[in-house]
């Protein structure tokens, strides 16, 4: 018996096209499978990333924490000199604040709002009462707080309370004075009815104080009696190792 002639096993051209789509097709589809597993894109062709949501600063409940209303101030007091001795710039992220230590970094929440942000104390004040800090223009801003010009706040500093009693003092200060021997004069009158007399010096600027006193009401009794006399005259809070 007689096979039949062995026939090639080919594709006609359309079959051949047919054939070379459907591969297409597989490997594409297995492709985009596998990175859609993997995560790094989407079928839309765009690349997916992770998007974390704002945090909020956050402190221990160990560290300092204060309530009060805070305020801002601005172009007024733009370019002159705080109480550490440089120039204020109102575009920083700067405040004032009576007794926290001067360069601390404190985070300031809108209760609010939430909002926070972090500042350095740069600067005393503020000095009306039922405030607890003055923010610059530019802390006041991110706040959202411009508008309306103050907003009840709580700051929080990365402080303990067992620090702030043992590394600061309270002080009682006068005056700040660019002419070191002007602050000498100033002082060398203080003196005669006063202990612990200081003129500390900064970067550009000679503070006269009295201290240091372990508690804030202590200070307080003397400005009070400063005011009587018709002096000018503010709490502080700094470290106890301040010397001449």
């Amino acid at each position: 018996m007689q096979l039949p002639a062995k026939q090639d096993c080919q594709l006609s051209g359309d079959g051949r096209d047919r054939w070379s789509a459907r591969k297409k097709t597989i490997f594409l589809l297995a492709l985009l499978l596998a990175l859609s597993t993997t995560g790094c894109l989407r079928l839309d062709g765009s690349r997916k990333t992770s998007v974390r949501p704002p945090q909020q600063e956050t402190i221990s409940e160990a560290f300092y924490r204060e309530q009060g209303t805070a305020s801002w101030y601005g172009e007024e007091f733009h370019q002159r000199p705080t109480a550490t001795g440089e120039v204020y710039d109102m575009y920083g992220m700067t405040a004032a604040h009576r007794t926290l230590p001067l360069g601390a970094s404190v985070v300031v929440t809108a209760i609010d709002t939430n909002r926070s942000v972090r500042v350095r104390i740069n600067d005393r004040g503020p000095f009306v009462k039922d405030r607890v800090i003055d923010l610059s223009y530019a802390a006041a801003k991110e706040l959202g707080i411009l508008q309306r010009g103050t907003a009840q706040v709580e700051i929080r500093c990365a402080l303990t309370q067992e620090a702030l009693r043992e590394e600061l003092g309270y002080w009682v200060q006068l005056g700040a004075y660019e002419d070191r021997s002007r602050a000498g004069d100033v002082a060398l009158r203080l003196e005669k009815e006063y202990t612990n007399v200081r003129v500390l010096s900064s970067r550009s600027y000679h503070h006269v104080r009295i201290g240091p006193f372990r508690s804030e009401p202590e200070a307080t009794r003397l400005k009070e009696l400063l005011h009587e006399r018709g002096l000018n005259a503010f709490v502080v809070r700094d470290l106890l190792s301040l010397s001449d």
